[in-house]
């Protein structure tokens, strides 16, 4: 009788959000157990694990693939029923308090980005490199010294807020980007590296997504719709086809893509627990063991890390451009208060300026 009336309560609750928020991608979240690697893998190639401990996984399940994902997983035991509603919750909580700044709105992030570029035109460009799906600017902010000059700058990509519920992501990369270019005329540290490199700031990847703290892209996983080398045709959303564009114009040699949580600092390949080539891979350890020292994160190959993830973007443009190219998981929640913000900064601070030296021939701390 319990597990009947669990049953319909959950039923209950699926109709519910099917039909709150008709037209968007409600996502839940389920606990799977006791599965063989085999199993997992399965599930993997069709759901997002989003962490995996001591035996126990997490998935993220849009709601009408339901039914597909329980009959590979009929013990799953569900336990958010729309995981943006939390993250919802906390954004509003978190902007309520005047006192304090909280997290910004996509529209407060486009000025920032407008209102810092029009304030150092010598340093800075906003680059529009299209529209998402409903219509936002895809934008970035370019940092460098050869605005003038572009033709063979060594480019390095900043990305944050590619799952739009990771809305810390861009608090951080928003305030990384302002010291950034504030220090870059007067910090010999970020001369030194504007001397070699220019570095692309991409706050909010998914603005759709951000816009509503929900995770997904047109229903979508954005960081599992790159493609790979197992899946060259796979088909992008809107929004990373826009990151492919961009990255097509303006070829990388290095990128974070900030993602949270798990206080993770890993490399490609994720596709695969096969290895990158014996010399890539001793360049993949040595900077993430670098960064990793300044704030104390795991760090290593995707797929020895965490598990094996299908069409993410440092496999992408490992892939594409042989760049170093990093997925970092911050903290330990999508949305912490803002109270946390400075520790959330801190530990991505040091890490970041180590990853953008390691690109300038420049001391790695």
């Amino acid at each position: 009788m319990k597990v009947f009336v669990q049953s319909v309560f959950t039923s209950l609750v699926i109709g519910f959000f099917n039909v709150a928020f008709a037209g968007q991608p409600v996502v839940s979240s389920y606990v799977i157990r006791n599965l063989s690697d085999v199993q997992v893998q399965r599930i993997a190639d069709q759901f997002e694990i989003t962490r995996s401990r001591a035996g126990a996984y997490e998935v993220m399940v849009p709601v009408p693939k339901r039914t597909v994902f329980l009959q590979l997983a009929p013990s799953a035991v569900l336990t958010r029923a729309d995981i943006s509603d939390e993250i919802r919750r906390s954004f509003k909580l978190n902007r309520a308090d005047k006192t304090k700044s909280g997290y910004h709105s996509f529209n407060e992030v486009v000025q920032i980005l407008q209102a810092t570029a029009a304030a150092n035109p010598k340093l800075t460009q906003l680059v529009n490199y299209g529209k998402s799906h409903g219509g936002k600017p895809l934008l970035a902010l370019r940092v460098s010294n050869q605005l003038q000059n572009p033709a063979g700058v060594k480019r390095v990509v900043l990305t944050a807020a590619t799952h739009g519920d990771e809305i810390i992501t861009t608090e951080v990369l928003l305030n990384l980007m302002i010291e950034f270019i504030t220090g870059a005329t007067s910090n010999p540290r970020f001369a030194a590296i504007l001397s070699k490199i220019e570095v692309d700031f991409i706050p909010v990847v998914n603005p759709d997504g951000f816009s509503t703290q929900d995770r997904y892209d047109e229903g979508q996983d954005p960081n599992r719709s790159f493609p790979w080398p197992e899946k060259p045709g796979a088909t992008p959303t809107t929004s990373i086809s826009g990151m492919i564009a961009f990255t097509q114009t303006y070829p990388m040699i290095g990128s974070i893509d900030f993602h949270a949580f798990g206080e993770l600092t890993m490399y490609p390949w994720a596709y695969t627990r096969d290895p990158v080539s014996t010399s890539d891979e001793k360049v993949f350890a040595e900077v993430t063991g670098k960064m990793s020292e300044t704030n104390k994160y795991t760090f290593g190959q995707i797929s020895k890390v965490i598990y094996v993830a299908k069409g993410s973007s440092a496999d992408y443009y490992y892939w594409k451009y042989h760049s170093l190219s990093l997925g970092v998981e911050i903290g330990n929640s999508k949305a912490p208060n803002v109270n946390q913000f400075p520790q959330y900064i801190e530990s991505q601070r040091e890490s970041t300026w180590r990853f953008l030296e390691s690109f300038t021939g420049g001391k790695r701390g």
